[in-house]
């Protein structure tokens, strides 16, 4: 993202907040990154970064400028708690605080409640609106993960277990033994859900599980659903004649795959996807079946509404702000954004957990959770499902508070089941740097 020309003055967005004067070096080097990320002159030390309109674009922007200008890995998600130049200062001044890791930001610090823990989807961070924050308790705490390279403090992960288990390591950085409150938006609810699993063998299961509109992931998990799928909707000697046929089929696949990429793999293993050429090879056979998706569905005159939502379920590049957010990012978060998505691309859930399980969802996703193959049914048998929107874009979106209710309102209730009292998170947990 560009920055602006200087043509608008504070004055003239008539702000609420009066003018603050910046202090010390510090706060007069931020006012000058916001006032050229904004376009506004004399920005002052109180002015919020939501007031002044700003977004998770925005804020990739504002936050390369902090690290570069302060030489420290600072986190686009602390603008979330941290909105003004001068609480921006406290923390880019702070460098005696011991700060979490790279992985984990507050979204909101403060209170004794059981904190919450938000996993991404396929933007690899996670930054909410002012209002969707509002949608929880005051006194709640909230912390969202980045996915492990974002900021280039490490390398990037090559597994959803191995992220789960990241994201759990650094979650007990926060509160060490728990207990914890798990959300996870669109695929990241498959990390949840690895977190959840590998807690539950620890004997220490989150007190709730939340679960944004998940769906299949493209890439092996879709490919062996498409073939369980079509295996159960045969009865009798007929499934049978079919099974064989899914495997002549697959044979032909593979031979297909080989004489593409000189790579004999079965594609129902994880290895095929380990290989860059055949997991190419396999987003082309993909790309193919979701044009003819679109296609079937234009000629069955689906409305505009239907067609959106079918290329949201199958291309990341359709999210109104992926494109500009690529464009944004450093090579390092694009790295790991690409890392990311190759991880869900070979994975397929392995566990079964019967804790209770909170699916939000939308009219368009509700109906493959009622297939017995779907893989979040298969996953997760014990869940309990509320559609609250109609599209996968509605469930997922954190522009206003409706989903953050949602969620407070499933963690209200595990907790009321599960009394705590003095619930205290890490020495560390509000600091962010």
């Amino acid at each position: 993202m560009n920055t602006m020309n200087l043509e608008l003055t504070r004055d003239a967005l008539m702000l609420e907040a009066p003018y603050v004067a910046p202090v010390g070096e510090s706060e007069e080097i931020l006012a000058k990154i916001w006032s050229d990320v904004f376009g506004i002159r004399n920005l002052g030390a109180e002015d919020d970064f939501f007031d002044l309109g700003g977004d998770s674009t925005i804020a990739e922007t504002i936050t390369l400028k902090i690290s570069e200008a302060f030489g420290i890995p600072f986190k686009s998600g602390s603008l979330v708690e941290a909105t003004t130049v001068r609480d921006v200062a406290r923390i880019v001044n702070d460098t005696s605080a011991q700060s979490l890791a790279s992985h984990i930001l507050p979204l909101r610090s403060r209170g004794d409640r059981v904190p919450i823990f938000l996993v991404h989807g396929g933007a690899g961070l996670l930054f909410p609106s002012a209002e969707f924050m509002s949608g929880f308790h005051d006194d709640q705490p909230v912390y969202a993960f980045q996915v492990p390279g974002y900021d280039g403090q490490c390398e990037p992960l090559d597994t959803v277990k191995d992220i789960a288990a990241e994201y759990i390591r650094h979650m007990k950085q926060v509160s060490p033994d728990g207990p914890w409150h798990l959300a996870g938006f669109c695929n990241g609810g498959w990390i949840a859900f690895e977190m959840a699993a590998q807690l539950d063998r620890e004997g220490n299961r989150p007190l709730s599980l939340t679960l944004l509109d998940p769906g299949v992931q493209e890439g092996r998990m879709q490919m062996d659903y498409l073939r369980r799928r079509t295996i159960a909707r045969k009865k009798g000697l007929n499934r049978l004649a079919f099974t064989i046929k899914v495997f002549g089929r697959d044979l032909i696949q593979s031979y297909s795959c080989f004489r593409d990429t000189k790579h004999w793999v079965n594609l129902s293993r994880q290895e095929a996807y380990e290989i860059p050429a055949v997991r190419e090879w396999i987003r082309m056979i993909n790309r193919e079946r979701h044009k003819k998706l679109i296609e079937t569905a234009r000629q069955s005159n689906e409305d505009a509404d239907v067609l959106k939502e079918i290329e949201w379920s199958w291309d990341d590049k359709s999210f109104d702000t992926e494109a500009e957010l690529e464009r944004g990012r450093t090579p390092e978060a694009n790295r790991a954004i690409a890392k990311l998505k190759d991880a869900w691309y070979k994975y397929v859930a392995t566990d079964t957990l019967d804790m209770p399980v909170n699916i939000m969802s939308s009219e368009f996703r509700a109906k493959f959770l009622r297939q017995p193959t779907f893989p979040v049914r298969r996953a997760m048998p014990n869940l309990e499902t509320t559609i609250v929107g109609k599209f996968h874009r509605d469930v997922i979106s954190t522009a206003t508070p409706d989903n953050a209710q949602y969620i407070q309102a499933v963690v209200d209730k595990a907790s009321a089941n599960h009394p705590i009292s003095g619930m205290k998170v890490g020495s560390n947990a509000g600091e962010s740097h």
